[in-house]
C-alpha cells in the first residue's frame, strides 16, 4: 500500500480517535455546565432556606418583645413573618432538589405552620388580653423547644445541600479524570499509527490537549483560577475558550456564593447579638463588635442626646449626638472619641465609595478629612438609626485596612443591621423611661415614715425590680391604733408596672380607711377582697394584715395567699408562724381567719412579699429554711438586720420588687 493510502488510512483513524477524544472532553464540558446549573439550583435553595429561617428568626423576636413589652410595634415584624412564612416555607419544597430534601422543607413548612397557629398566634392573643400565663416559664420554655427544633431541620436542610453539591463536584471530577483518560488513549494511538506526523501531531494536537487535560483536573479539583492559553487554532482554541468560559462562569458563581453566605451569616448573626440587652450603650457595643473586622474596619456610633438623658424631650436637643461607642482593627484612629458632642448627619444613608475623589465630604469635614484620608480610610457609609420615624442617632462605617470600597449592596445591609440596632436601642429608651415612671410612681405611693406607738419599733425596706416590666406592685405599711396598739400590713399586687403601683395605692388607701375601724384581721381582709373585685379587670394581690398589742402582749394575723411571717422570741429563736394561708384578695367568695399568737417583750416579727425568699434557681423551702437561719439570734439593731437580710437574699439582679417590714414588740431591747 502506498504512503498516499497509508497515510489516508492513518489520517483516517487519527481522525476518528481525536474526534473521539474530543466527544469525549465535549460531553465532559456539558456534564460540568449540567452539574454547574445544578449547583446554582441548589445554591438557590440554600438561599431560599436562610429567608425562611430568617422569618423564624422574625417572628420568634416580634413575639418576644411584644410579651415582654406589650408594644405593638413588635408586631409588624412578627405580623410580615406570621402572614409570609406559608408561602415562602412552600417556594423553599418546590427548590429542593431531591426528594428527602422536599420531605424535610415540607416538615419545615408543617413545624412553623404548628408555631405560628398552634403556639405564636395563641401566645400573643394571651398576652394581648393580659393573660399571666403568656409571661409563664412554661410558654417560654414551650417556644424554645419549638424553634430550637426548626432550627435544628434548617441545620439538617443545609448540611443536606452541602453535601448533594460536594458530591456532584467529586462525580464531575471523576468524569474529567475519565475523559483525560480516554483522550490521552486516542492521541497515543494516533501518534503509533502516523509516526511522519508526529512532530505536527504533538505541536499542533498533542501538548494542547494535554494542557486541557490539566486545566480540566486542576478545575475539578477546585482551582478555579486557572486558565487555558488561548493561541491554539480551530477545535483546540474552541476547546480553550470553552474552558476558560466555564472557569470563569464556575469562579464567578462561587464567589457569588461566598459573598452571599458572609452577607446572609453577617445579617443572622445580627439579628442575635444586637439587642440582647435593655442598655442603649451597650448595644451601640454589641453593633461595633459584629461590624468589625467583617463588614467595615472602623465604626463609630452616635445616640441622639434624648437617648442618654431619658429625662429631657427631643426638641431641646435639636440634632446633637454623643460617640458612645468607637472600634477598629487599629488604635487611636483620627475619629472623635467616645464621650464627644456630634452634630447628627441626615436622617437619610450616606454612601461614599471613594474620599479621596469626593469633594462635597472633603469640603465639609476639612482639617480632620485631611487626617482621615493620611490614616488610610478611603470608603464610609453613615447609616442612621431611625424608630418610629425619630432620628435616634447614626453609625459610621470606615474602610481603611480593606482596600475593597464598599458596594451598593453592602449599603442596604448596613441599612438593614442599623434598623435592627434602632429597634433595640428605642426599646431601650422606652425601658428607662418605664423603669423610671413605675419607680418614681411606686415610692411615691409607699409611706415615707411611720409613727408606731410608743411600744413597737419598726424597721422597713423596699427594693425595686432590676428591670421595668417587674417594678410596681409590693407595698408595706404601718398604722397607729393606740398608744400601744398598731397595724401592720405588707402585700404584693399581681402584675407590674405602672398599672400594678397604681392598684398598690388604691389597695393601701382602703387599708388605711379600714384600719380606723379596728376590724379583726379576717373581716379587714375581706372588705379588701371586695374592694379589689370593684377594681377595673381580675386583678389579684397577696396580704399579710395583723394587730399587736403590746400592752396585751399579743398579736392577731391574717393572711390572703401571703407567705408566712417570721418570729424571733427575745431569747434568739427564730421559726415561720404557721397561718392559713387563705386565697389571694380578688377572688371573692373566700372566708379568712384571724390566728392570735403570744408575743413577749422583744419579740420581732418579719414581714416580707415573696421576691425576698423566691429565686430561679433555687428551691423555695431551702430559701425559707435561710430565712429563719439568718434571723436566729438576737438583733439590737432592727435595720442592721434588715440590711442583712437584703444583702444575703434578694437576687442581683433583683428579679422581682421586695419589701420587708421589721417590727420588735415590747420594750425589751431600748431604742
Amino acid at each position: 500500500m502506498g504512503l498516499v493510502p497509508l497515510t489516508a488510512v492513518a489520517g483516517g483513524l487519527l481522525v476518528l480517535l481525536i474526534g473521539l477524544a474530543f466527544m469525549v472532553l465535549l460531553w465532559t464540558i456539558i456534564g460540568l455546565g449540567e452539574s454547574t446549573a445544578a449547583d446554582r439550583h441548589t445554591h438557590t435553595a440554600l438561599s431560599q432556606a436562610r429567608t425562611v429561617e430568617r422569618l423564624v428568626v422574625d417572628l420568634e423576636t416580634g413575639q418576644r418583645g411584644f410579651v415582654i413589652t406589650g408594644e405593638k410595634q413588635f408586631l409588624e415584624p412578627w405580623q410580615t413573618a406570621r402572614t409570609t412564612f406559608s408561602a415562602q416555607a412552600q417556594q423553599l419544597v418546590r427548590l429542593s432538589t431531591t426528594p428527602s430534601q422536599r420531605t424535610l422543607a415540607r416538615q419545615i413548612r408543617q413545624a412553623g405552620d404548628s408555631l405560628i397557629h398552634d403556639y405564636s398566634i395563641p401566645l400573643v392573643a394571651a398576652a394581648s388580653r393580659g393573660d399571666p400565663r403568656a409571661h409563664g416559664v412554661a410558654a417560654t420554655l414551650e417556644g424554645k423547644r419549638r424553634v430550637d427544633a426548626l432550627r435544628k431541620q434548617f441545620e439538617r436542610y443545609d448540611s443536606t445541600q452541602e453535601a448533594l453539591i460536594a458530591a456532584r463536584e467529586s462525580a464531575a471530577d471523576e468524569d474529567v479524570r475519565e475523559a483525560v483518560v480516554a483522550a490521552s488513549i486516542g492521541l497515543a494511538g494516533s501518534m503509533l499509527l502516523i509516526a511522519t506526523f508526529a512532530g505536527y501531531m504533538i505541536r499542533a494536537i498533542v501538548w494542547p490537549v494535554r494542557k486541557a487535560a490539566g486545566v480540566a483536573s486542576r478545575l475539578a479539583g477546585g482551582d478555579l483560577a486557572v486558565r487555558m492559553p488561548e493561541a491554539g487554532r480551530g477545535e483546540i482554541g474552541q476547546l480553550g475558550t470553552a474552558f476558560n468560559t466555564m472557569a470563569c462562569s464556575l469562579e464567578e458563581s462561587r464567589e457569588q456564593a461566598r459573598h452571599a453566605h458572609e452577607r446572609l451569616g453577617l445579617l443572622y448573626e445580627a439579628s442575635f447579638v444586637i439587642g440582647t440587652t435593655l442598655d442603649a450603650k451597650q448595644t451601640a457595643q454589641e453593633l461595633v463588635r459584629v461590624l468589625v473586622p467583617r463588614f467595615a474596619d472602623f465604626v463609630t456610633v452616635d445616640l441622639a442626646l434624648p437617648v442618654l438623658l431619658v429625662d429631657e424631650p427631643f426638641a431641646d436637643h435639636g440634632a446633637w449626638a454623643r460617640r458612645v461607642a468607637l472600634g477598629g482593627v487599629r488604635d487611636a484612629p483620627p475619629l472623635d472619641p467616645v464621650g464627644a458632642q456630634i452634630a447628627l448627619a441626615s436622617a437619610r444613608a450616606t454612601f461614599v465609595p471613594d474620599l479621596h475623589t469626593c469633594s462635597a465630604w472633603q469640603g465639609r469635614h476639612g482639617h480632620q478629612a485631611r487626617r482621615l484620608l493620611d490614616y488610610g480610610m478611603h470608603s464610609l457609609i453613615t447609616a442612621p438609626l431611625s424608630s418610629r420615624r425619630t432620628l435616634l442617632g447614626a453609625v459610621g462605617l470606615w474602610r481603611a485596612d480593606n482596600p475593597s470600597p464598599f458596594a451598593e449592596d453592602e449599603l442596604s445591609d448596613a441599612e438593614e443591621i442599623a434598623a435592627k440596632a434602632a429597634v433595640a436601642i428605642d426599646n431601650a429608651l422606652r425601658y428607662a423611661r418605664e423603669h423610671d415612671t413605675a419607680l418614681t410612681l411606686q415610692r411615691s405611693m409607699l409611706p415615707r415614715s411611720f409613727k408606731p406607738p410608743g411600744g413597737i419599733e419598726v424597721a422597713h425596706r423596699y427594693l425595686p425590680a432590676s428591670d421595668a416590666s417587674e417594678v410596681g406592685g409590693d407595698w408595706y405599711d404601718v398604722a397607729a391604733m393606740t398608744l400601744d396598739k398598731a397595724a401592720l400590713a405588707i402585700g404584693d399586687v399581681m402584675g407590674h408596672g405602672i398599672p400594678a403601683a397604681a392598684v398598690m395605692g388604691q389597695m393601701r388607701s382602703t387599708l388605711r380607711a379600714l384600719v380606723r375601724l379596728d376590724l379583726p384581721p379576717d373581716q379587714l381582709l375581706h372588705h379588701l377582697d371586695q374592694t379589689m373585685q370593684d377594681l377595673d379587670g381580675p386583678i389579684l394581690a397577696t396580704c399579710l394584715y395583723g394587730v399587736c398589742d403590746a400592752a396585751a402582749n399579743r398579736c392577731r394575723l391574717a393572711r390572703a395567699g401571703h407567705p408566712p411571717p417570721a418570729l424571733i422570741t427575745p431569747d434568739g429563736i427564730a421559726r415561720l408562724i404557721d397561718l392559713p394561708s387563705g386565697a389571694p384578695l380578688g377572688i371573692g367568695g373566700i372566708s379568712y381567719t384571724t390566728t392570735e399568737i403570744p408575743v413577749a417583750p422583744g419579740t420581732v416579727l418579719v414581714l416580707y412579699t415573696d421576691g425576698l425568699v423566691e429565686a430561679r434557681e433555687h428551691d423555695l423551702d431551702e430559701r425559707l429554711a435561710e430565712l429563719v437561719h439568718l434571723l436566729a439570734g438576737t438583733h439590737p439593731s432592727l435595720d442592721e438586720l434588715a440590711d442583712t437580710l437584703i444583702d444575703r437574699l434578694a437576687p442581683t439582679p433583683a428579679q422581682d420588687d421586695i419589701a420587708l417590714l421589721i417590727a420588735r414588740v415590747g420594750t425589751s431591747i431600748p431604742r
